[in-house]
């Protein structure tokens, strides 16, 4: 495969659980209950992460309630009163608005119910365990890569490129939008970042899009901050006749974004195509490091309160060489998807 692929790798916590889910049963205990407030089902690395989550707490025989925060401050908040109100052991989440998540936080603290953080880090007043993904560094490579793609397939012509992602998403937008314009800025120091905007809609994003080359339509580099943005953008690309490349090589512009989703991966691994790169999230490493941690809480290993046991993950590059075998175990075992690759692609 000649084009990139940009993977996150997960440091997990390894954890001896106390107790056995069976023995539990056996013995008459509680089953242990978890629920889970994600930022928005719509997404479909979010949709992998609750499909890993119940896969692995089924294993572990703890029933499981997902709950869907549509990325709305208000949703997250009802669906965090929700489970306070059902007495569930531990409470996983995501939140959207961080400051109306940690007053949530804080009343599940006060019930007794502890929390453990996906992404968001303790900053103030409230604190909690987090999860991170530290995307900063592998963004920075795929800009750095993708500069160096441009300088290959449009030399001597200016880069410009356009953003999609939300700037009120700070977490998102400051990893993966700005760590990727950095590192595009030091392969090709002379790029005009010309717009930024959208939200993690696809629908948002093709109308960004349009928007985008009706105001400049020399714009030749595109990211996205997550698979609908990307994906979104590059519809409204192709609906103009751009997106192309021939034998791997971009005519008009190049597409990058974050997620590492089907759809984003059979668009790079497809020559015919100019989306060039994914930064690929793992769901299910993610997943499993989030229901330790929680246990860990629960067992009274970690404190509920505790900023000093977070779990991080790191990113890794890989450029170039990935082949589609390897592409297709990846997505079997993070995405849980069996895929014939050329097949899907049509090659």
């Amino acid at each position: 495969m000649k084009k990139t692929m940009v993977f996150l790798s997960v440091l997990l916590l390894v954890t001896t659980m106390v107790f056995a889910a069976g023995s539990r049963e056996a013995t008459g205990e509680k089953q242990l209950v978890i629920g889970q407030v994600f930022w928005g089902l719509h997404d479909s690395y979010q949709q992998a992460h609750q499909k890993a989550t119940a896969a692995y707490l089924a294993e572990l025989g703890i029933r499981y309630i997902p709950m869907d925060g549509q990325m709305k401050p208000e949703a997250q908040t009802a669906a965090m009163e929700d489970l306070i109100a059902r007495n569930v052991d531990g409470i996983i989440c995501q939140a959207y608005d961080q400051a109306s998540m940690e007053i949530s936080i804080k009343a599940a603290q006060d019930a007794g119910i502890p929390v453990v953080s996906f992404v968001n880090i303790s900053a103030g007043d409230v604190k909690y365990p987090t999860v991170e993904i530290s995307e900063e560094p592998g963004a920075v490579e795929m800009g750095k890569i993708i500069g160096k793609l441009f300088l290959r397939d449009f030399p001597g012509k200016q880069l410009k490129v356009a953003t999609i992602s939300d700037a009120s998403v700070e977490w998102a937008h400051n990893q993966r939008t700005l760590a990727f314009l950095r590192g595009l800025k030091e392969t090709v120091p002379t790029m005009q970042h010309i717009f930024n905007g959208g939200k993690s809609n696809r629908e948002v994003a093709y109308k960004v899009m349009e928007d985008v080359m009706q105001r400049d339509k020399d714009v030749n580099v595109i990211f996205g901050y997550d698979a609908e943005n990307g994906l979104g953008g590059y519809a409204a690309l192709e609906a103009a006749g751009r997106g192309v490349a021939r034998n791997g090589k971009a005519l008009t512009e190049i597409v990058a974004s974050v997620d590492g989703s089907t759809p984003e991966i059979l668009k790079v691994a497809d020559p015919r195509t100019s989306y060039m790169a994914t930064l690929a999230l793992r769901p299910r490493e993610n997943a499993r490091a989030c229901v330790d941690l929680m246990l860990d809480v629960i067992n009274g290993k970690v404190s509920m309160t505790a900023t000093d046991k977070n779990i991080q993950v790191v990113s890794f590059v890989i450029d170039g060489t990935m082949s589609i075998e390897e592409t297709q175990k990846f997505m079997k075992e993070e995405w849980d998807i069996d895929i014939d690759i050329k097949k899907e692609i049509g090659l």
